[in-house]
């Protein structure tokens, strides 16, 4: 190699992982020691070590729902176990495996179709479309808790920037986000922006003069903040949102159509409004310990407050279905608060003695 690449010597180390660690790569580089071009290869390195380390130390302190990145006590999300084998091996077996399929009489074997179920106003856009074109069936139903159906546990609500700025100020993306976490374990928040304009919310084009990017943000982050099991999607085309439903539809179950056209705002508002008061749905999901996922283990189990102060460590723990959970609960509801004592000042007002002084003397 004459020009000192790093990108390149990535690549090469990529092709040299897929091929096997039988199949070894020798790479020479030619220029001159000491020189600026080396300087500017190691200076490149440096660049990209320090850039891991940041990145290393910022998960270290990341604050991240239990939810996320397989966190869960109750599902592992397979994608994310470690597993003892190496990824070179992983991909040779990959591989070998998809050779001996074609060669079985020479007719490659077919996987089940993939299949999104899509909301009929959606058709207005090129999206389906485009996802039709990667081989992905369409199955066009009314509904009215999310846009796209990719897999029994994932619901995305499409927004362009226009369609976002409109929800945020009327608070429809709200009401969107509850219904959808109501339903669904995984619900996603899709942004598409326009192929033909910048991938950036600080396009003047974008905002109006009553609203600020910075306003977008603020309110965004008050969304997520509000709903911790909400995935924000950024998409810079249509075309890489038909790319990443592939993506995230690879090993995942299909959706039922029948299920989820049986979903209506109507039975969101009712299972949150009329079977379990607001008010106290919104203190006992305050408390320390209760999660989007134990809360109504609570409602469900325990008629009112009392009820809940006369279970056990052990009882609350089984209620929701963790003992970390369940001591930081009965901790909360059994602990003495006792009030601070004053703090006495036994200095007194230099002023104020000078002025008793004066006085006795008179």
């Amino acid at each position: 190699m004459y020009d000192v690449d790093l990108t390149t010597v990535r690549q090469l180390e990529v092709y040299q992982a897929n091929e096997g660690p039988n199949f070894k790569i020798r790479v020479y580089f030619m220029f001159y020691g000491k020189s600026v071009e080396e300087q500017a290869f190691l200076t490149t390195i440096r660049s990209e070590k320090e850039a891991f380390e940041h990145l290393i130390k910022e998960k270290e302190t990341m604050v991240i729902p239990e939810d996320r990145e397989g966190r869960s006590e109750v599902t592992l999300n397979s994608d994310l176990l470690r597993g003892s084998e190496k990824a070179s091996d992983t991909i040779v077996a990959q591989k070998q495996d998809a050779s001996s399929n074609t060669r079985q009489g020479g007719i490659t074997l077919k996987s089940e179709s993939a299949k999104i179920i899509v909301d009929m106003r959606e058709f207005r856009c090129e999206l389906p479309s485009l996802i039709h074109k990667r081989g992905i069936d369409i199955e066009p139903i009314t509904l009215e808790v999310g846009d796209y159906i990719l897999t029994p546990e994932i619901c995305v609500e499409r927004k362009s920037i226009s369609d976002l700025i409109g929800s945020l100020n009327c608070g429809r993306l709200y009401t969107q986000a509850t219904s959808m976490t109501r339903f669904y374990t995984k619900p996603m928040l899709l942004i598409e922006f326009d192929k033909n304009k910048p991938f950036a919310l600080q396009g003047r084009y974008y905002m109006s003069k009553d609203i600020a990017s910075s306003d977008v943000v603020m309110r965004l982050q008050l969304l997520t903040l509000h709903f911790p099991r909400l995935v924000l999607l950024w998409s810079p085309s249509p075309h890489a949102t038909a790319e990443i439903f592939e993506e995230l539809k690879k090993g995942r179950d299909e959706p039922d159509s029948s299920r989820a056209s049986s979903i209506s705002i109507d039975i969101a508002d009712e299972f949150q409004s009329e079977k379990y008061n607001p008010a106290i749905f919104d203190f006992v999901s305050k408390l320390p310990g209760v999660t989007t996922r134990n809360v109504y283990s609570i409602l469900n189990s325990v008629s009112n407050l009392g009820d809940l102060f006369d279970l056990t460590e052990e009882g609350i723990s089984e209620l929701l279905e963790s003992k970390i959970h369940g001591k930081l609960l009965y901790e909360a509801l059994h602990c003495k608060m006792e009030a601070a004592e004053p703090i006495e000042t036994k200095k007194s007002n230099p002023s104020s003695s000078r002025f008793k002084h004066k006085i006795k003397r008179k």
